[in-house]
């Protein structure tokens, strides 16, 4: 068996561990994609916190609605084909912005803008299967460590295990070792914000996120013997998780000259309660002995709560005449600030975990948007991660299983967009590379094994002002 077989079976092991409350999972429910969005939103890379007038920009400066100067209703349909080319459809944009004042005036208020939008930030779709075969080495030999003490106990019952823990599944056999990996669901956030225009030259925002989460995990492992006994197992793990939170967003803008906007925003950590429910079943087919067993081996409902951490972003925006747009932004979350808690659990090993191993990333955005004939823009932009966790495991965090950290992700984005007297519509384009390292059950300095992962957007807005 090649070690990235090894790598990758332990992975999934470990991901999908039916106690699924633990570090990773604070980190992928915490970590938003940067450019979901409205197609012109993601198509310049996201990179419009200091212009403004944009359905998702609430999402990042609430300060963006006191641009708007006319009411604005969105919609943006959203097709995205995952790593393994399967096709999903939802949607990514809904918003409606109220607009009100006087926008003759020259000094003090002008005009502001009530918003109410829907944003999607994460799509968790994925589906990942991994085959081999062996002749000394059992899936089963991760039960010991890996899996729940009543999977432990239940593999002993079933002779797949001896009381040491070690492996009994058909001793001197080749084995036949599969692995199905499923993630579908997704992260959204509702958002209720206010904007005010202060004499052309000072935008100022505030709002309140609602954020809803939609996530499954179904994990089956099968064993088969390929000797004349030919022995197998089954083993089924499914966990589900929903949940609700709340934020509140701060952001402003300031139109320093004519060419120059640069524009500032501060989220507060999201604070969520999260509903888990998990389930694990085994199939053992012991052809020798005539014995076949199915049984329901763990179950659990469980509520815990997540903070996630603060974030803090600036940004730099460009207008050339009635040409062109560039947009600039930065942005810092620590994710070591992370926090799990439940009435009846310490996490003190995740918090451990959080405080050493998490740390801050940067979200460098830029994008630009160039008007071709009247009417009509093209648009392209760029975002890039950095990595949310320390790459370099040490023997203080030994597992007895593989693992998957994330590293950097790119953003490659484009698009055109049309801009008629009320009505408008845009095409959008997003290209994602997510690097992973896998790491072997015994740590090292270097990971043995580097993956990336690409995903595809492509989104429609359609969109009215009046």
């Amino acid at each position: 068996m090649n070690k990235f077989w090894m790598a990758a079976a332990g992975l999934l092991l470990s991901a999908a561990s039916v106690n699924a409350q633990n570090a990773y999972d604070a980190l992928n429910f915490s970590k938003a994609d940067p450019v979901m969005g409205t197609a012109r939103y993601s198509a310049m890379g996201g990179a419009l916190g200091a212009l403004g007038a944009d359905a998702s920009v609430v999402k990042d400066n609430p300060a963006g609605l006191g641009v708007y100067r006319s009411c604005d209703l969105t919609l943006t349909p959203n097709v995205y084909i995952t790593d393994d080319k399967s096709v999903g459809f939802n949607i990514n944009n809904f918003a409606f912005a109220l607009n009100f004042g006087k926008s003759g005036h020259k000094k003090g208020y002008v005009t502001s803008s009530l918003g109410i939008a829907y944003n999607r930030l994460k799509n968790f779709k994925r589906y990942s299967s991994f085959r081999g075969q062996d002749l000394n080495y059992s899936m089963t030999d991760y039960f010991k460590e890996a899996s729940s003490d009543a999977v432990y106990d239940e593999s002993i019952r079933l002779g797949l295990l001896d009381e040491d823990g070690n492996s009994l599944f058909s001793p001197d056999a080749l084995l036949d070792n599969r692995i199905r990996y499923k993630e579908e669901g997704s992260m959204g956030e509702w958002n209720i914000s206010y904007g005010m225009n202060l004499s052309n030259r000072f935008y100022w925002g505030v709002g309140v996120g609602l954020m809803t989460l939609d996530y499954t995990q179904t994990v089956s492992y099968d064993e088969n013997s390929l000797n004349v006994n030919g022995d197998s197992w089954y083993k089924d793990e499914y966990c589900e998780m929903t949940g609700t939170g709340f934020n509140f967003k701060f952001g402003a803008i300031g139109r320093i000259t004519d060419f120059m906007r640069v524009g500032v925003a501060f989220h507060t950590p999201t604070f969520v309660s999260v509903d888990q429910f998990t389930n694990t079943n085994m199939d053992y087919n012991n052809l020798n002995d005539r014995n076949y067993i199915n049984t329901e081996i763990d179950y659990s409902d469980t509520e815990y709560d997540l903070q996630t951490p603060l974030k803090v972003q600036g940004s730099l925006g460009f207008i050339i005449g009635k040409r062109a747009l560039i947009g600039l932004e930065y942005q810092l979350e620590d994710f070591a600030a992370m926090r799990l808690s439940d009435g009846s659990f310490d996490f003190d090993t995740e918090k451990e975990i959080i405080n050493d191993r998490m740390k801050q990333t940067h979200t460098f955005k830029v994008g630009t948007e160039i008007v071709i004939v009247k009417g009509f823009s093209g648009r392209l932009g760029f975002a890039y991660v950095t990595a949310p966790v320390d790459q370099a495991l040490s023997e203080e965090y030994n597992t007895t299983y593989p693992v998957a950290l994330p590293k950097e992700a790119m953003y490659y984005t484009g698009g055109l967009g049309y801009k008629g007297e009320t009505f408008y519509a845009d095409l959008g384009l997003v290209f994602k590379n997510q690097k992973e390292c896998f790491y072997d059950w015994l740590p090292t300095a270097t990971p043995i094994s580097e993956e990336s992962l690409f995903s595809t957007n492509i989104m429609a807005t359609f969109g009215w002002r009046f």
